[in-house]
């Protein structure tokens, strides 16, 4: 018995000792928080030049050429379209056609009988591309501004 009290008297001095601790500790001031400073600064502005381009009546801006895919033939076979237009490739073969680009980083698509597939072109220049099933097969993108 004599060992439970002995327990119970130091549990409670530690209990007493952490409390007291405790009231020293919140009498402290919290160390103050710095805010960072935000300076504004202002970047001097060049002047753009300011080209006019005419468009030509036969290349809408924006368009959507379609190239029908048929007797392993991409027909047309060369599209001139203007930058932000997309070409529409549509497989009216009775078997799959694999278009790869060999220039501009674009995917390589599948195209089963009937399907169709789309790619945007956002900057100006000549896109070759061709069937990987069908590799005598040939096309060209030219993109203008």
């Amino acid at each position: 018995m004599q060992k439970w009290l002995v327990l119970l008297v130091l549990v409670s001095v530690f209990a007493l000792a952490a409390g007291c601790a405790d009231e020293k500790s919140s009498d402290q001031q919290p160390a103050p928080v710095q805010t960072p400073v935000v300076q504004q600064t202002t970047a001097k502005s060049t002047p753009v030049p300011v080209t006019t381009a005419t468009p030509t009546a036969t290349l809408p801006p924006d368009e959507e050429v379609t190239v029908t895919i048929s007797d392993n033939t991409f027909r047309p076979e060369k599209v001139t379209i203007r930058v932000g237009s997309q070409v529409r490739w549509v497989n009216a073969d009775d078997h799959p056609h694999r278009v790869s680009f060999a220039t501009g980083g674009f995917t390589a698509f599948l195209l089963g009988s009937g399907q169709s597939s789309s790619q945007k072109f956002a900057r100006p220049g000549v896109y070759d591309y061709t069937c990987l099933i069908y590799p005598s097969m040939h096309g060209t993108v030219t993109v203008v501004e």
